[in-house]
């Protein structure tokens, strides 16, 4: 399983006080703190707050689930080693364990990481070594409580080289881990955490909630940096500590079923393709001699369908056609009786929107204005008073317009 194309993932750490749970989703921003939440342990039924913190943050069993905190004889160490398969290399380490730990190692397990970069023996690699009675202890917990899980992993063994001191209480209260060495957790430099809320933040969308305190999730967020990296086939493999019961086989139960769909449907194809091929070239045939049908049919109707837009188009221009005016020969009589005896109309054209007037007077000053005013039902909207040269007619165009338009 490869958890850096995975869309979602949860990370439960325990502690002898309590238990958090964190459930990441990626999306095109990167990868996001969905959800977390922490509960107390329960004297009486310790299982009853892992259950609690997964059901607060809906938690999937589809969801791949990483089981992280610190069994009771385990040791977290730093060695440099050489870059082989998980398989030799796990059997390399074996033999540095007497060196780390005093006391007898054959029935301790461990899980590593092989850190990025050294060269040849000098290849750093986190590791825990833990007693397999813890193991059981483990699986006794995970079955009474979520049943199975995909992987466990102490959150020290996302640590990496270029990382700064970092302190878990959860896992280990009395001291910090800084530069491949365990220190007093005294000594505890005041500004570790700076470091810590950068690189986190970098690597994941956590919220602004101001209760949200780093200090207190740093182990969540370890694993999770490194279940949101790693390569599966190179990291993870060295973390296969759970036994094979309690992992979950949600891939192989899909692939079987996807295998038996497939022949299923090879099987129904197969079967269906054989008795319908005679009656799909008969079926063709008859389509066939429908389309022209049809097709003819649609020439037809498209043919009749023009026809009948045109005439539409007809009818519409007409029906929206203006009427124009209703009371012409009302309105010429109030224009006549207005007009003085020694004006004369040379000139009329009436459209919808105005009244062009050409008139003729030999008087020498005539107040069109004036003589309109009357006329309520007008507006002048353009007025030229001309006279020519040795001539005692005074010509005047006059454009009216309705008085009820220019309202």
């Amino acid at each position: 399983m490869k958890f850096s194309v995975l869309k979602e993932f949860a990370v439960l750490l325990f502690s002898s006080d309590s238990v958090r749970c964190c459930t990441f989703r990626r999306d095109s921003k990167g990868v996001r703190l969905k959800s977390y939440a922490v509960c107390a342990h329960d004297g009486t039924d310790p299982a009853k707050a892992w259950k609690q913190v997964l059901r607060e943050t809906s938690y999937s069993r589809v969801c791949p689930l990483i089981l992280s905190g610190a069994l009771k004889g385990g040791t977290f160490f730093r060695c440099n080693g050489v870059r082989l398969a998980p398989k030799a290399m796990r059997n390399a380490l074996e033999f540095e364990l007497p060196r780390r730990l005093l006391q007898d190692t054959a029935d301790f397990e461990l899980e590593f990481v092989a850190l990025p970069g050294g060269e040849g023996e000098n290849i750093p690699v986190n590791v825990y070594a833990f007693p397999a009675m813890d193991k059981e202890r483990l699986a006794a917990m995970l079955t009474q409580s979520i049943g199975k899980a995909d992987y466990f992993v102490y959150p020290l063994l996302a640590l990496r080289e270029s990382d700064g001191p970092v302190y878990l209480p959860e896992v280990e209260s009395d001291f910090y881990f800084d530069d491949g060495e365990w220190h007093p957790a005294a000594d505890l430099p005041p500004a570790w955490l700076s470091f810590w809320e950068k690189e986190m933040r970098g690597s994941f969308l956590l919220p602004d909630d101001p209760e949200f305190k780093l200090s207190e999730w740093l182990g969540c967020l370890l694993c999770a940096r490194l279940a949101a990296t790693a390569d599966v086939k190179h990291t993870f493999a060295g973390l296969n500590v759970l036994p094979r019961q309690l992992r979950p086989s949600r891939l192989r139960n899909q692939l079987r079923l996807t295998a038996l769909l497939l022949v299923l449907l090879f099987v129904n194809f197969a079967w269906g393709l054989a008795g319908s091929l005679s009656a799909n070239r008969r079926e063709y045939s008859s389509l066939t001699a429908a389309r022209n049908r049809l097709r003819t049919q649609v020439m037809n109707s498209q043919r009749k369908l023009k026809t009948a837009e045109k005439e539409l188009r007809e009818l519409t221009r007409v029906i929206h056609q203006s009427p124009g005016e209703r009371d012409v020969i009302g309105k010429l009589a109030r224009f006549s009786e207005v007009l003085p005896n020694n004006v004369m109309v040379t000139n009329l054209r009436w459209t919808d929107n105005s009244v062009d007037l050409t008139l003729r007077s030999e008087a020498e000053s005539l107040n069109v204005p004036e003589m309109i005013r009357p006329l309520k039902f007008w507006k002048i909207e353009q007025i030229q008073q001309r006279r020519r040269n040795n001539d005692t007619t005074n010509t005047i165009m006059l454009k009216l317009v309705s008085s009820e338009e220019r309202k």
